[in-house]
Formats: C-alpha cells, sequence, structure tokens
C-alpha cells in the first residue's frame, strides 16, 4: 500500500485527456441502435440537462466490444465504471468525450454478500490516476491505472459501513465518512482518510425508524465541506407509507420518494456541524454516484442554494433549501442506476 501511495503522483496515466462537457448532465441510459464494425454497440446516449431543464439525446455512439458484457458498477469525474459480467474486470469510459475508448482495470474480486456502493477516481493533474471500489461492509478496494490487482483496504464498522468513498482534490485524498458523531478510531488507512464529522446540531428531526437515510460528504469547489443527509420514503402505489426493513421482505411494486435533504455545514473553527438552509451560490448534485458541487453563477441556469437529486426508483428533481421545498424534474420509477456527470473543463 505504500508503494501504492508513494507513485501516485510520479508515473503518467493514460487518462489524461481533452475534456468537451461544460455542463452537468444526468446520464439516464443508452440504447442500442445497431453494431459497430470493431464489435461493439453503436448507442443513443439518454441524458437530462439541468440547466436547460430538457432530454438531451447523443446519437450514435459507439462503445467498445469489451463492454457489451459489463453492467455498470458507479461513476466519477465523467468517467462510467463497467465490470464485466463474466470475469469480474473493469473498464472505465469517457462516456460523453470518447465512449469508445476504455481504459482496463484487473478484475474486482468481491465477497457474494458484498454490493458496491459508490466508485471514486482520483484526479490526473499529477500524472496517476487511482481508481477507489467501495463495498458495503469493512471493504474499499483500491488500484492504480496499470496495476495488476486491486488492493484491499479495511475500514472499521460500523462507522463506514455504508459510507460512500470521495476523493477531495484539496487534500488529494480518497475520503469515507463516518456515519458517527462520536467515532475516535484511526482516521488514515493508507492513501484512505476516514472523515470525522462534527455533531450535526439545529435540524429538524427525522423519523429514522420510517426514512431511508443516506449521509453524504461533499466539497465545494472552494474546499469548503457539507455532510448531506437524504431522505428517501418509500410507499405503496396507493400513497400508504411502507417502513424500509418491511420493504425488504416485500414482494410488492413499491415506490421509492425523495422526502427531504438536510445540509449541515462543517465549521472548523468551533468542530461543529451546523444545520443550514443557506450555502449561497452553490448547488450540490447527489445521486448513486460520487456527489459534487457547483457554482450556479458559473453554470447560467442552475438553481443555486439548492440540491440536485436523482435515484434509481424515484425519478429526480430539486430541493431548494431555502424553503425544504421538493420539486420533482421527472418522477417516472427509473429501475437502474442514475448518475450526475459533472462538467469537464
Amino acid at each position: 500500500m505504500s508503494q501504492l501511495c508513494s507513485r501516485i503522483s510520479k508515473l503518467s496515466s493514460p487518462l489524461n485527456r481533452r475534456r468537451f462537457s461544460t455542463t452537468p448532465y444526468l446520464y439516464l441510459g443508452r440504447e442500442v441502435v445497431g453494431e459497430s464494425p470493431c464489435g461493439g454497440n453503436v448507442v443513443n446516449f439518454n441524458l437530462y440537462d439541468p440547466r436547460k431543464e430538457e432530454q438531451v439525446v447523443i446519437e450514435n455512439q459507439t462503445l467498445s466490444k469489451h463492454l457489451r458484457d459489463s453492467k455498470r458498477i458507479g461513476s466519477s469525474r465523467g468517467w462510467l465504471a463497467m465490470m464485466n459480467k463474466h470475469d469480474s474486470t473493469v473498464r472505465l469510459t469517457d462516456i460523453l468525450n470518447n465512449p469508445s475508448k476504455t481504459i482496463s482495470l484487473p478484475p474486482l474480486i468481491k465477497d457474494e454478500t458484498e454490493r458496491l456502493i459508490n466508485v471514486s477516481v482520483s484526479s490526473s493533474d499529477h500524472g496517476c490516476v487511482v481508481v477507489a471500489a467501495r463495498s458495503d461492509g469493512s471493504r474499499l478496494s483500491l488500484c492504480r491505472v496499470g496495476d495488476s490487482e486491486w488492493t484491499r483496504v479495511d475500514l472499521p464498522c460500523p462507522a463506514f459501513r455504508l459510507s460512500q468513498v470521495m476523493y477531495s482534490d484539496r487534500d488529494r485524498k480518497f475520503y469515507v465518512n463516518s456515519c458517527i458523531s462520536d467515532y475516535t478510531g484511526p482516521t488514515e488507512y493508507g492513501p484512505v482518510n476516514a472523515y470525522v464529522r462534527y455533531p450535526l446540531s439545529n435540524s429538524p428531526k427525522l423519523d429514522l425508524r420510517r426514512l431511508n437515510i443516506h449521509q453524504l460528504f461533499v466539497q465545494s469547489p472552494s474546499g469548503e465541506s457539507f455532510i448531506v443527509l437524504w431522505g428517501l420514503d418509500c410507499m405503496t402505489d396507493k400513497g400508504e407509507a411502507v417502513e424500509w426493513k418491511d420493504k425488504m421482505s416485500n414482494q410488492r411494486d413499491l415506490f421509492i420518494k425523495t422526502r427531504n435533504i438536510m445540509v449541515y455545514r462543517q465549521d472548523t473553527e468551533k468542530g461543529i456541524g451546523p444545520y443550514t438552509r443557506d450555502i449561497g451560490d452553490l448547488c450540490i448534485f447527489v445521486g448513486e454516484n460520487e456527489p459534487f458541487c457547483l457554482s450556479a453563477s458559473d453554470y447560467p441556469g442552475l438553481k443555486p442554494n439548492s440540491v440536485y437529486f436523482a435515484g434509481r426508483g424515484s425519478g429526480y428533481g430539486i430541493c431548494d433549501l431555502a424553503s425544504s421545498t421538493i420539486s420533482y424534474l421527472s418522477d417516472s420509477p427509473i429501475r437502474h442506476p442514475l448518475y450526475w456527470i459533472p462538467p469537464q473543463k
């Protein structure tokens, strides 16, 4: 692991590439429209542009033949991570700028009981890229592009059991977020650091029995840190509430709704995490991939002081933080992961 860390800033990387996407998009999926001469698929990408609040189709894009038998496992920094169904090899593809090019990684082996949570890709500014794949439980797997195998990092449970992994441009480190505010264990695990949040304060009460709470760590372009609590509700087609513990054993078709989103600003001087309804010009994007934060004034059409959300089975929309109002841009149930793709400069 120490060798992996020491080489991060020294090696050249095939992930350096020219970037063209200058707006955030929501990746809704793809439609296969033909086959390419190289054995791959020709597809149309279905996207949603939050600036114009309209769907966009990028037509006739060629995907490598290596992706034909692969499934999506995550997205980070514009890269879509795909895992082969047969041999568990992982490939990264730049879905908006060069989807025909893939970067190959070795097989990602995980226990049968483990579920992948998300994938994070480090910045390539220093010439080397490391990919982090986060599974529930204690496992975090790291792989530098060009390595022959993944390196496993064990994290303490239950503090980090369901935490996503996030790469910090400010600190040049991977972070996992402690879900327990009074965690006092180790904070460094090789190239991975534990982000021990301050106690959350001054917030409305949540019905933890009924809601499924996703706790996410995100940094602004200036490096300011936030904790986002994303509360999901589960209900029947008649609008009857269902507790999440009952959902796991319920075979009926159930609907998921975003009930509320709360943001906590990390106050490093006071050592607290106060609830806030005002993040100024910022807007935060949360989905089933690595969250990110943008300045709305840099991307006209985005709504400041808001959180854009997208989830499988629930649709996508906006939470206005000042009024705590949830507005759906689409509430049609979508049964596959939804990924926000950040702009690439």
